[in-house]
């Protein structure tokens, strides 16, 4: 036995780094995967604020300023271009990540160009807010309830996608929960719509 390990003591060394180069070659995969998943969750999160703050241009057009029409109007057509541009750079940048998601996401942003886009064209044809009471917008005046089913299939593409086995572990159905969307960014300075 002695001889043997006698024999074998000049591969040690070499058996000995091509474990530890092993180790680390995994431990860079695993690090990079982490990587790549993070990267992908900012992705589908900044995909679906632009769809939420597109959504919120309904509220803010209603609460335009009176005093300050002309204004108003650039200010806010220079945030919808804004908003509009970031929507459709992620509409290309999902569908390249993730088409799955990607499909989904198609299906959020023309659904809530759909309604929110119509609600916008009916605030700019109202007057705007005259006092802090007209603050307060019903579901009467601005409906977004047609987005929650549209938002909630977005939120399970983006989570059967992100899960650990993929579309695998989606096969088996699961009991629908309710849409909780994350806490909305804090807005800019000049550029957020304001509470809704």
């Amino acid at each position: 036995m002695a001889d043997a390990i006698k024999a074998l003591g000049p591969y040690a060394a070499v058996f000995a780094a091509l474990v530890t180069g092993l180790v680390l070659g995994v431990q860079a995969r695993i690090g990079r995967r982490a990587q790549l998943q993070e990267r992908k969750q900012e992705l589908f999160a900044s995909a679906y604020e632009a769809s939420i703050q597109y959504a919120e241009m309904a509220y803010a057009v209603r609460r335009r300023r009176a005093d300050a029409a002309a204004e108003e109007r650039v200010r806010l057509s220079e945030q919808l271009r804004e908003i509009q541009s970031r929507l459709t750079w992620h509409e290309a940048w999902v569908r390249f990540e993730a088409p799955e998601v990607g499909a989904a996401y198609d299906e959020l942003v023309a659904r809530t160009r759909t309604v929110a886009g119509q609600s916008m064209k009916d605030a700019w044809r109202s007057a705007p807010v005259a006092d802090d009471t007209a603050m307060v917008i019903p579901t009467s005046v601005v409906d977004l309830r047609a987005l929650a089913d549209v938002r909630e299939r977005y939120m399970a593409a983006v989570e059967a996608h992100l899960r650990p086995g993929g579309r695998a572990l989606r096969l088996i159905p699961r009991p629908r929960r309710a849409l909780q969307p994350p806490p909305a960014p804090a807005p800019r300075p000049g550029t957020g719509p304001g509470p809704t």
